[in-house]
């Protein structure tokens, strides 16, 4: 049985937060003065993760398909 696409976002979701906060955030959080916080670091991790794992491999196609679901 697969999963659907949402069960999908959340677990990996979820998986991410747990280890962004066990030090992850050391290696990826965002260091601009500019950052746009409309969205957290976890957020935007899962979003990235989530497209490359659904096929997508360019920023912009991740973008697209992230886009769709706001």
């Amino acid at each position: 049985m697969t999963m659907e696409w949402q069960e999908q976002l959340i677990t990996l979701y979820l998986y991410v937060c747990k280890h962004y906060r066990e030090g992850l955030w050391a290696y990826c959080q965002r260091m601009s003065n500019y950052a746009d916080l409309k969205f957290t670091d976890e957020e935007v991790i899962t979003i990235y993760l989530f497209g490359i794992i659904d096929g997508r491999t360019e920023i912009t196609k991740i973008y697209e398909s992230t886009d769709r679901h706001l």
